[in-house]
């Protein structure tokens, strides 16, 4: 749309005459303009191949508790060139004593498959109760959390929990876990699903059909809940 409104300004005033024409502008002005936009016409066909490979996938979950819708699950996958940024929100509404709400925010950036930064929000009624980054610095990572730092040890990170969303861990053997800040093992279930066990004793279980992620289960030491695949509210776009 763009290029055709400059393509289009330019055909209309050149064939006008418009340089000719006594609007009373200097000779150097007019050309600065002309020349101005013919400027911004190249910067816009240099980048436009770039723009039209970028890819958005979105996905969206229900989440169950005993049957129960409790809450959602979005997430959201770009790709330009060869960055992956990747993005999840999710929402629980749920009672104990008193109405309960948690709201979680994740988000991490691969740079020719390696993390290069994530971070994790949520919040409990409306309050920040965690805050977590992770930022790779000169070939280190460094954690911060609650206001605190650390150095990791681990050199790359290839695939974090977010990535088992958009890709069967097929041939994985292992990935990171952000909020643990280690390595996690993948076992390969006789379900067909893969477990992931974390540190503490919580257990995720991930389940695919044609690559895709459809379930996980969540198996908590107080609670178990199912992450259910939405059909009827996912899209897939390739932005050309």
């Amino acid at each position: 749309m763009i290029l055709f409104i400059i393509y289009t300004f330019l055909k209309k005033y050149s064939n006008q005459g418009w340089i000719q024409t006594n609007l009373k502008m200097g000779k150097i002005f007019k050309a600065t303009i002309l020349s101005f936009l013919v400027s911004l016409l190249l910067v816009l066909m240099l980048f436009m191949p770039l723009l039209s490979n970028a890819q958005h996938i979105r996905l969206n979950y229900k989440i169950i508790r005993n049957g129960d819708e409790i809450g959602w699950l979005r997430l959201e996958k770009t790709t330009r060139g060869n960055t992956s940024d990747l993005l999840l929100v999710s929402e629980i509404k749920t009672k104990v004593v008193f109405p309960i709400t948690v709201f979680a925010k994740e988000s991490s950036t691969f740079e020719k498959g390696k993390l290069i930064y994530s971070s994790q929000t949520r919040k409990t009624n409306g309050t920040l109760n965690f805050e977590k980054q992770t930022r790779l610095i000169a070939n280190e990572y460094e954690v911060s959390e609650n206001g605190k730092k650390e150095r990791l040890t681990f050199l790359s990170i290839g695939t974090n929990l977010q990535s088992l969303y958009f890709d069967e861990p097929i041939n994985s053997k292992s990935v990171y876990c952000d909020n643990h800040k280690c390595f996690v093992k993948i076992n390969k279930m006789t379900d067909g699903g893969y477990e992931v066990k974390f540190p503490n004793g919580n257990v995720n279980c991930y389940y695919y059909k044609e690559g895709l992620c459809v379930k996980v289960k969540i198996m908590h030491a107080f609670y178990s809940v199912e992450i259910i695949f939405d059909p009827l509210f996912n899209s897939y776009a390739n932005n050309k």
